[in-house]
């Protein structure tokens, strides 16, 4: 590697290039917690990723493990994963943990300038450059190294404050746009909420009054012939096996789904006349858990969906493991177009439950042990209003009350799943509602994406600001 790691132009006069290494020393001392239990602790959770901004801390009195005792006006730069961008410079005293490099004030680099410098994304990619790995951690010889542009120190205080005043105006710009991502979230679920509730159909039941069989009348229906399949299979088995059942009792041993209590319908919104509320579970076939074959990255054998492919609301079929099958497991573990997969286990709570509804192109796909397949029973319950349904306000906050935590893990299982509370509508009123909010919806989205590309230019804006800064043009 070349001794200048960041190429720059030619610098101005009096400007000069030192190795980090001659600049700064990362000579904070490491203390136990109890030692300081007064303090705020940092951790990498509460830096935000590339916006030098902080997310909270909690007590030093809470941890256990030996931290490094950092100053105000200190630069903490996290060392791990460092595509993260994670730079901070606190204005108070502090305990961090020693995933951060700590770099106190040095005589020839303003601190602040150092902070503006490590948050530039050159210098990003020098440092995500020297590693590999599933958790590339930088060690401060790594980056030692690298050439940083020294101005005259009167200069660097004068290059800070152009920064900072440029990054004002545009980070007045990006909370704009993330108050406007936020009501789009609101409106999204408010959306929802008229889907789940009835108001959004309100005047298409006014002008539809021809009435289909009630849809209560169906449910009831559709549980009494799966009953009677099920008993129909009892039956096949015992003849199979040369039984004849003496008495009904065999029957008893047919789970039925709790009915929804008056308590429960209580907490719940009032649902339009020809509206029910039911479990889940009457309304899609037994779910069924995923394979928990070993997936390797190999291309042999057939595709298998995981977590990460489900868990932005659709499949994503981009970073796909391989796995081989027999006929009998493919037939397990097969999809079809209609199909509801659900992640029943992560770190974050907020993603158990979440939902992807399985198109034509994703049939090829088989799906792994964290998720669960939900198929609809297409004679009263439609796909679309379905993840519809899941993704409402209601059923969320149902899933997330329900969802377990083990050593850090939430989990769900298919019976909390089935035991979830979603309204019922007429068949012709759920495709009309899916219609409805599709394309409200997809308003929506398009309006996000629009937002996004604003934040991706802020972005940028900014890391042009760093460039011209370490090249001696911005003042």
């Amino acid at each position: 590697m070349s001794a200048t790691l960041i190429e720059f132009d030619r610098l101005p006069d009096q400007w000069v290039l030192k190795p980090l290494g001659e600049l700064v020393n990362p000579n904070r001392p490491r203390i136990k917690p109890e030692e300081k239990p007064e303090l705020p602790f940092l951790g990498m959770d509460h830096i935000e990723p590339h916006t030098m901004r902080l997310l909270g801390s909690v007590p030093a009195s809470a941890m256990k493990s030996s931290s490094v005792h950092f100053q105000s006006g200190d630069v903490l730069y996290g060392r791990l994963r460092p595509y993260l961008n994670k730079v901070f410079q606190p204005s108070f005293e502090g305990l961090c943990s020693a995933e951060f490099i700590v770099f106190p004030q040095g005589k020839e680099l303003h601190n602040k300038y150092l902070q503006h410098f490590l948050n530039w994304s050159n210098f990003v990619s020098f440092s995500n450059s020297l590693n590999s790995g599933d958790r590339p951690r930088v060690k401060f010889e790594q980056i030692a190294p690298c050439e940083v542009p020294v101005p005259p120190f009167e200069q660097q205080k004068r290059i800070v404050a152009k920064i900072e005043e440029l990054f004002s105006h545009i980070d007045a710009g990006i909370e704009a746009l993330n108050k406007a991502k936020q009501l789009l979230k609101q409106y999204r679920q408010s959306v929802l909420k008229a889907a789940v509730t009835g108001e959004l159909t309100k005047d298409w039941r006014e002008q539809n009054k021809d009435k289909p069989e009630p849809i209560s009348e169906l449910l009831e229906r559709i549980l009494k012939e799966r009953r009677q399949k099920w008993e129909e299979q009892q039956l096949e088995q015992f003849k199979a096996k040369g039984k004849i059942p003496k008495n009904d009792k065999w029957k008893e041993k047919y789970k039925e789904l709790d009915p929804v209590s008056s308590i429960e319908l209580k907490q719940l919104p009032e649902l339009p006349e020809g509206w029910v509320y039911s479990r889940l579970g009457n309304l899609i076939e037994d779910p069924k858990y995923g394979t928990s074959k070993k997936c390797e990255y190999n291309f042999n054998g057939l595709g298998v969906l995981r977590i990460p492919n489900v868990a932005n609301g659709e499949v994503d079929a981009t970073d796909l493991k391989f796995a081989e099958f027999d006929d009998r497991e493919v037939e397990t573990y097969q999809l079809q177009k209609g199909d509801i997969l659900t992640i029943r286990s992560n770190g974050s709570v907020n993603l158990v439950g979440k939902c992807a509804l399985i198109t034509e192109s994703d049939e090829k796909y088989l799906y792994a042990g964290y998720l669960i397949r939900l198929r609809p029973i297409k004679a009263i319950a439609s796909s679309n209003y379905l993840i519809q349904s899941l993704n409402s306000i209601y059923l969320r906050q149902q899933v997330e009350s329900k969802a377990k935590s083990t050593s850090g893990v939430n989990n769900i299982n298919s019976g909390e799943l089935q035991s979830l509370i979603i309204s019922v509508c007429p068949l012709e009123e759920q495709i009309q509602i899916e219609s409805l909010v599709g394309g409200k919806l997809g308003s929506i989205e398009t309006l996000v994406g629009e937002i996004d590309l604003g934040l991706l230019r802020a972005e940028k804006n900014k890391q042009s600001i760093l460039a011209y800064a370490f090249c001696g043009k911005l003042i």
